[in-house]
Parts: structure tokens; C-alpha cells; sequence
């Protein structure tokens, strides 16, 4: 069994900053709400009002049309103002939560209906889950502030067709993988977006990216699975996922998050902001630290093993910045940073990382008086990450904890994304879209010991155009065509300024296509079929190694899918369920040639088949939600190593279970008990017994209160998590244990 400290609150301290920020409070109050929106088409009149009263609104353009809004000046209440504006639309507004509401078709009196969901990852234009012929989740706001998460990744660990294996340090993102499509050489086969834009290139080797989001700004998370190279080029042939920060709403004011729990973890958050008519920013903070827990007491195969627990400390700061020179265009500015040191073995002073992260958006959106929209976006991002090495790890020295060697990665990524969404007709419309993409690696390497180091670069330009057609035949069926072709070269790799490969490059077309037909106004069947690539990197084909062979003609891995899904509304209730199977090939291993000589060769192939079911909705006061999700994932053919053929592939559990509850009787308090199930898989891909991590099921809870005498204050909650509430001993990776039982008690106002 892993050691574990037990569950330590530094409560002196944390009462006192609860002391000082409910003092804080008292003296501040929230303004009312007051309307100055000018006669505009009502779209930008919706936008405006859910900036002036601080909601989150939900609608697609295909709902507000053209129509245009009256003039709404003066103080009234948010469900006043909505009244006026849709007076003379078939639209009328629902609450979905505290503060955020969906514009939904007028229904008849007494019906009930589910509010649906909106997304903007799986066509590129703001469309209904519904509507899309795509399996899609939605994680919003209200879901997030339930849970406890460490990272923003631990929050897909609840959604079906999603693997997620975490790591010991405090400071490492989990590995996220969607629908079993497993690792490669190439990189990341899901990919990972912030805001809809990438934060690596093709040539990543850090993959830190979203460390760069806070929690604290995070709005919603959209999860789109499948293949979906034909609008996001490489590495999406799991699907992705599109991590969406927050805009501030409402009158200007303040945000406080204190925090503290197991492991002697801290955490202070912050952020101020305003919004009005033609303006709007938000500027975050927050710092966080921990002792860590053990999760390797015992050493692995190499004897390593934690001496005592991974400390970890972590900072973030965020601006978003919106300007809106006229009533039908907006320009965006975005900056996030974060660093954070944590170890890599406790009680090991020289095996440690620092990582760095930061990124620079800029962005113009211009709506034509049609609904069409131009959009273009640019980030500039930049990771580093510093690993120490002791002599333990590097020459097997047991107890020698001197510093032997240290590592540095840069990692440099311009991304520039331009898209016009055309409005042909009302029921077309023809999306069309350039993206471009160059990055570069660095690896610098230093021997402490013995002297000497070396560095090595790797170059990569991609360019993408794209194209996609959504026509609506009728009210009940629905054609979407589309496809991306991407050409990627990458430069020579250098090491020490020498070359040790040639140039290449690749060009890649993937198609879409999908359909979905409306059964009745609450069932809609989809089918879809697509196809997605993972690139044969430079440093694949040229080794610049005597004991490799030169592969210039290795092909990128690409994959072929095909699903078929149904939506259902009942009420209150929405249900969803998806049949699918995808044929990975052109896997890319090595093998021996020539002698004793390897080389990297496209050999492999992979056959997956999916089952996802999914249910959630209401029941009075209480919120339930089930999914289940089998992923049939075999390796078909490997010459390689001929005895992974037919068995599973690693870190894929053919079988998850998620469930939970939510029971909120009023607005001032909510419950919330969820479990996973998660079945056996392996550790390596012939499936060896001693490879075998067993099934195992971690419940989470969180209570949270609205204090009731604070409510001079916008919000002022006070909330208890404890994560793995029964104390499960289980792993994510293979020599290191999950952590424990966990408490975390926490305190968030809003002024």
C-alpha cells in the first residue's frame, strides 16, 4: 500500500483570510442592473444584454435570424428586459442555472422542455448538439463548479469514450485519449484546444499548453468525438477538445477563491473585470502549493522510488480584453502565463521540473447583417520545461542523488486561423477557412558529470484550407459536407547546427461527411463518416544515426471511421447513444532491417469498435447522470513485435461506468455524489500479466453553501470536496499510485 499523509487543513491561516475577505465584503454591493442598448439587429441586442447584466446567454444565429430589436434604455430586471427585445420574435427565454439562460421557440403552455446545449467544436459555427451529426458532450459552468477538479483535464474523467491517466507531480497535466485510439510516434492523437486554437504544432515534444488556463477561468468544455482532421488538421483522430475561458459579465466587480486541503495544499485565487456595451476584460491570478502525497513508495523495475512526498507550486495570471468599435464587429486581446516547479521523485532534490507556459491571442469577428460571420484569430504560444536529473537516474548510481544531467525544451508556436462562415441561403451555410502553423522544437542537454551537452532543433510550417457545407433539406433533415487539405513541411533537423536529416513534407486531404433526420421534434438519428491523420514527423524519417536507417518515404498514420448515434429528449431528460468503428493504419513502429539496424516503418494497424450510452436530467431537486462507454481496441497487425497482434491496446479500459447525482433544493445549496468504474487494462500491448492494472471504482463528493448573510455580495459560497471518498488504492500509471482519500474546503465570493 502507498504511504499517504493524512488530510492536514492549515486552518489558522485559512480562517483568517475568510476573516478578511468577508470583511471585504461587507463594505461592497452590487450595482443594479442598468440597460443602454441601442435598436440593432437582435443578435447583437442579446449580446449586449447579456454583457450589461452579467448572464451567460445561449442561442445559434439560425434562431434570431435577421430581426431586428427595439431600443432598451432604463433599470429593470433581466427577465423584463428579455421580454421587451423578443417581443416580436417567436423566441422566449429559459433559465438554465443561476445566471445563465437559452432562447428556445416559443412552446405551448404547460409543455416542459429540456434546454438544449449549444456548440461551436464540432462544426466551427455556433450550432444545437441536436442539430450536429456528431457526438458531442458539453461540460457548462454549473457542471464544472460541482466538481473539484486538479487540472481541467480531470473533468473529462466523468464523460463516456474518454480515457484519462494522471501523474504523481503536482504540476503534470493527465493524458487525455478519446475513443481508444491509444499513443503513436507522431504525437497526440486527440487534440487539445483553448479558445479553438491549438497551443502546440505539429513538432510538439512538451504538451503543456493547457496549463496556461486557470479553473477559475474556465467557462465550458466541449468534447467532440471522432475523427476531426477535416476542420482541425493533425492529431484529431480521437476527436477534440475545446476548452472555452470565460468572458466577464455584468457590472465591474471582483472574484475571490481561498482554498485549502490535503497534502498542505493552498491555493489563493483572484480576478477583477467589468463589461459594458463596447468593452469588456477580465485579469485573473491565483497561486497554489502542496507537499505532495508518495505515490511510488515501493521502487520500480529500476529502483526508483519516492524518499518522501512531491512538493508542487503553481502560478497563473490571465487578461481577456474585448473591444466592440461597432455594434456588428468586436476585437479580442488574450494573455495567459503559467509556471510551476514540482518533483519528479519526492525526496529526490535533483530529479525535478519547471515548467513555463504563456500565450498571446488576438482576435477580429465581424457578423454581416445576413448572419454570415468573419472571423480571424492569431496566438503566439511558447513552452518551457527544465528537467533535473540526479545521478541515480542517469547512471543507475543507487542513493547518488547529485545532480548528473539537465534538459532544457523550448517549444515556439505561431498559429494564424481565418474563417468565413456564408450565409447562401437561410437554410445554407458554406464555411470556408485558412489556417497556418509554424513551430519549432529546441532540446538542450547538459552532462554535469563528465561535461558536454548538445542541441537539437526541429522546424515545422503547416498550412490548412477548408471547407464545409451545412444545408438544412427540410426541418427535419440536415446534409453536412466538408473537407481540409493540409500540407506540412518540416526543415531539416539540426543537432549542434549540423543537420542530421533532409527536408520533408506531406500532403493530406481528409473528408467529412454526415447526416442527421429529425424522427420528431424531440428523437433525431445521425449518421457520419470522416477520416483523420497523425504526421510522420522529420525525426522519424532521418535518424542521422549509424545504428538507423533513413525512412524519407514513411507515410503519416492516418484512420478511417464511421458511426451512427441517436439524440431523445423526454421533458426534463435528454439520453444519447452512439455505434461506432475506426480502422487506424499506417501505424508507425520500428523494426530491424538490415542486420542489427532499425528503422521506422508504417506497419501497423489498429481496429477499433465503440458503443457510447449516455442519460441525464431531473427529477424534482435532483440531477442524475449515467454513461457507459465500450471501446473494443485491438491491434490487427504489427510486424514489430508479431505478439501484439489481437490483443488489447495499452491504457485503454474496454469498459467505463460513470454516474452521480446532484440534488440542489434551493439556489443556496447543492450535493453532489458521483462515482467511476473503470475496467482492467494494460500496461503494454502484448498484455502481459504483470502489466495488468485491475478495475477499480473512486467516488468524489462536494457539498457547496451560499452563505445567506452575505448577501450584500454577488455570491458568496462555501464548499467541502473530498475526492476518492472511499479511499481506493489504485493506479494510473504503471509504477505509481493515485492519490488517496482527499479533502478540500474552499471558500469563492463574487463582488
Amino acid at each position: 500500500m502507498s504511504s499517504r499523509r493524512s488530510a492536514k487543513l492549515p486552518l489558522t491561516r485559512l480562517a483568517a483570510t475568510l476573516i478578511l475577505a468577508l470583511q471585504a465584503g461587507a463594505v461592497l454591493a452590487g450595482p443594479a442592473v442598468q440597460f443602454d442598448i441601442p435598436a440593432q439587429p437582435l443578435a447583437s441586442a442579446l449580446r449586449s444584454l447579456a454583457s450589461q447584466a452579467g448572464i451567460q446567454l445561449v442561442f445559434t444565429p439560425e434562431q434570431v435570424g435577421t430581426g431586428q430589436s427595439p431600443a432598451l434604455q432604463g433599470e429593470m430586471s433581466v427577465d423584463a428586459a428579455f421580454t421587451r427585445l423578443l417581443a416580436q420574435s417567436t423566441l422566449e427565454f429559459r433559465q438554465d442555472g443561476e445566471r445563465s439562460y437559452l432562447l428556445v421557440e416559443r412552446s405551448s403552455p404547460g409543455r416542459a422542455l429540456a434546454l438544449p446545449e449549444t456548440t461551436v467544436t464540432a462544426t466551427r459555427t455556433e450550432r444545437r448538439v441536436e442539430d450536429v451529426p456528431a457526438s458531442v458532450t458539453v461540460i457548462g459552468s454549473r457542471d464544472i463548479a460541482t466538481q473539484q477538479p486538479r487540472h481541467a483535464a480531470d473533468l473529462l474523467r466523468n464523460v463516456e469514450g474518454v480515457d484519462v491517466a494522471g501523474y504523481g507531480s503536482p504540476a503534470t497535466l493527465p493524458n487525455v485519449i478519446l475513443r481508444g485510439v491509444g499513443g503513436s510516434f507522431g504525437g497526440q492523437t486527440s487534440q487539445t484546444l483553448i479558445d479553438g486554437l491549438p497551443m502546440e504544432s505539429p513538432v510538439a515534444g512538451i504538451h503543456l499548453g493547457l496549463q496556461a488556463l486557470d479553473l477559475q477561468d474556465l467557462d465550458k468544455v466541449e468534447i467532440l468525438r471522432g475523427p476531426a482532421s477535416a476542420l482541425y488538421g493533425p492529431s484529431a483522430v480521437g476527436g477534440v477538445v475545446n476548452f472555452i475561458p470565460k468572458r466577464w459579465q455584468g457590472a465591474p466587480g471582483a472574484e475571490f477563491n481561498l482554498g485549502a486541503g490535503s497534502h498542505g495544499a493552498t491555493q489563493l485565487a483572484a480576478a477583477v473585470g467589468g463589461a459594458w456595451d463596447v468593452f469588456d476584460f477580465r485579469l485573473s491570478g491565483s497561486t497554489y502549493r502542496t507537499d505532495g502525497y508518495t505515490p511510488q513508495p515501493e521502487a520500480d523495475p529500476w529502483g526508483s522510488r519516492d524518499l518522501d512526498s512531491r512538493d508542487g507550486k503553481q502560478r497563473k495570471l490571465g487578461l481577456s480584453m474585448a473591444l466592440r468599435p461597432a455594434q456588428n464587429q468586436e476585437l479580442t486581446f488574450a494573455v495567459r502565463n503559467s509556471d510551476s516547479s514540482s518533483d519528479w521523485l519526492g525526496g529526490h532534490p535533483n530529479y525535478r521540473f519547471n515548467n513555463d507556459t504563456e500565450s498571446y491571442d488576438l482576435g477580429y469577428r465581424y457578423e454581416m447583417e445576413n448572419g454570415g460571420v468573419l472571423k480571424a484569430r492569431y496566438r503566439h504560444s511558447r513552452q518551457k520545461t527544465r528537467i533535473r536529473f540526479d545521478d541515480e537516474q542517469v547512471n543507475g548510481n543507487t542513493g547518488s542523488l547529485d545532480l548528473a544531467e539537465v534538459d532544457d525544451r523550448v517549444e515556439d508556436n505561431d498559429y494564424l486561423d481565418l474563417q468565413a462562415d456564408l450565409r447562401l441561403h437561410p437554410a445554407n451555410t458554406l464555411t470556408l477557412g485558412y489556417a497556418y502553423s509554424q513551430g519549432k522544437y529546441t532540446t538542450r542537454w547538459e552532462d554535469v558529470i563528465w561535461g558536454g551537452g548538445s542541441e537539437s532543433v526541429s522546424k515545422s510550417r503547416l498550412t490548412g484550407f477548408f471547407l464545409q457545407d451545412e444545408h438544412r433539406f427540410s426541418d427535419r433533415l440536415s446534409l453536412l459536407l466538408g473537407g481540409r487539405w493540409d500540407h506540412y513541411k518540416f526543415e531539416g533537423d539540426t543537432q549542434d547546427g549540423e543537420p542530421t536529416g533532409k527536408d520533408s513534407s506531406d500532403r493530406v486531404f481528409n473528408p467529412r461527411l454526415g447526416a442527421r433526420y429529425k424522427l420528431s421534434d424531440d428523437t433525431s438519428l445521425y449518421v457520419t463518416a470522416g477520416s483523420a491523420y497523425v504526421p510522420a514527423l522529420n525525426f522519424l524519417k532521418f535518424r542521422g544515426n549509424p545504428n538507423w536507417i533513413d525512412n524519407p518515404g514513411l507515410k503519416p498514420e492516418t484512420s478511417t471511421s464511421y458511426e451512427i448515434g441517436a439524440n431523445h429528449r423526454q421533458g426534463s431528460w435528454s439520453m444519447r447513444a452512439a455505434l461506432f468503428h475506426t480502422d487506424y493504419e499506417d501505424k508507425i513502429s520500428s523494426i530491424q532491417v538490415q542486420g542489427k539496424r532499425w528503422q521506422f516503418q508504417n506497419i501497423g494497424k489498429v481496429a477499433i469498435d465503440g458503443l457510447e450510452l449516455a442519460v441525464e436530467g431531473q427529477l424534482g431537486n435532483w440531477y442524475p447522470y449515467a454513461n457507459y462507454s465500450y471501446t473494443d481496441s485491438r491491434i490487427k497487425k504489427n510486424p514489430s513485435d508479431p505478439l501484439t497482434e489481437g490483443k488489447e491496446v495499452q491504457r485503454i479500459a474496454p469498459h467505463k461506468f460513470n454516474l452521480g447525482v446532484t440534488y440542489a433544493p434551493s439556489s443556496q445549496l447543492y450535493v453532489r455524489l458521483a462515482g467511476r468504474y473503470v475496467d482492467s487494462y494494460y500496461f503494454n500491448d502484448r498484455n502481459t500479466a504483470v502489466a495488468r492494472n485491475p478495475a477499480h471504482f473512486v467516488a468524489d463528493a462536494k457539498i457547496g453553501w451560499q452563505l445567506p448573510w452575505l448577501s450584500q455580495m454577488r455570491k458568496a459560497e462555501l464548499s467541502l470536496a473530498i475526492n476518492n471518498l472511499f479511499d481506493r488504492h489504485y493506479r494510473e500509471q504503471q509504477y505509481e499510485y493515485a492519490d488517496g482519500r482527499n479533502v478540500w474546503l474552499n471558500l469563492s465570493t463574487r463582488f
